[in-house]
């Protein structure tokens, strides 16, 4: 007992001398602010994806000139939708940074967390947590696969049973220059699903879950990776979710190469 006692003494005066950084904004965080290093202001201060969206794939209507949504046109049946928790700008574009290229894996505890808290019945329903796997090159620099450590976070708080039953066989480039057809191309056919795994699949209503969904084309391909399986069905969700070209435009902002190489899902 009283070992337990100053080791929570020791990490109060830690914390007060040394205060943890916020992967967010840089800034101090607190013991009230919880384990994962984002501090209340991140916390509260995630964008919103913007209204309206695709019934279908949750995308932004950006100019709404398009007779129907070209995000999710080509998307096989199977897919019954796709959900963002917040959009991809500050500070949840640090997050994923942080995550993805700093090595701050409690940010992805985080995460999880908070797309419970945001899930909808589609995610809060469902059969089985996939989550869309890196490349092997990723996995060994990181140290873990970053939609892995976010699809833990949000079964363990929906409890709801996890199953990595995706591979990726085929190395991949960075999909951050490339524009949506190309992007198609990119990772058409680099996942498959594991050996021995069609049953595990066969019938449940699965949520795969990544980090980001920018066009959508690793939704379709991993979609189409698990169709051999025949699942019920697929819905995507993710922690969040880039901007229409359209409205960065009219938020005056010029259009660049994201800092951050994101693997859209």
């Amino acid at each position: 007992m009283q070992a337990a006692v100053l080791a929570r003494r020791a990490a109060a005066v830690l914390d007060f001398l040394l205060p943890p950084g916020c992967a967010g904004c840089g800034g101090a965080t607190t013991r009230e602010d919880g384990p994962a290093p984002v501090c209340l202001a991140c916390r509260l201060g995630l964008p919103p994806v913007p209204q309206p969206t695709c019934a279908r794939c949750g995308a932004p209507s950006g100019t709404g000139r398009a007779p129907a949504c070209l995000e999710c046109a080509d998307w096989p049946s199977l897919v019954v939708g796709a959900r963002a928790a917040c959009l991809l700008g500050s500070p949840a574009r640090e997050l994923v940074h942080a995550l993805k290229y700093q090595g701050w894996k409690g940010v992805g505890d985080f995460m999880g967390g908070e797309m419970a808290r945001r899930a909808s019945p589609h995610v809060r329903e469902a059969d089985l947590l996939v989550p869309v796997p890196t490349s092997l090159r990723n996995q060994k620099r990181r140290g873990y696969n970053q939609a892995g450590v976010i699809a833990a976070a949000l079964a363990d708080a929906l409890d709801l049973p996890l199953l990595p039953c995706l591979e990726r066989p085929r190395q991949t480039g960075t999909q951050t220059t490339l524009n949506p057809a190309q992007r198609r191309a990119n990772v058409s056919g680099a996942f498959a699903l594991a050996e021995g795994q069609e049953d595990a699949v066969a019938g449940r209503r699965v949520v795969l879950v990544d980090d980001v969904v920018t066009t959508g084309a690793t939704i379709r391909a991993a979609a189409l990776a698990l169709a051999p399986g025949k699942p019920a069905s697929v819905f995507a969700y993710a922690f969040a979710r880039t901007a229409p070209v359209s409205q960065e435009l009219s938020a005056g902002r010029e259009l660049a190469v994201p800092e951050i190489s994101v693997r859209e899902l």
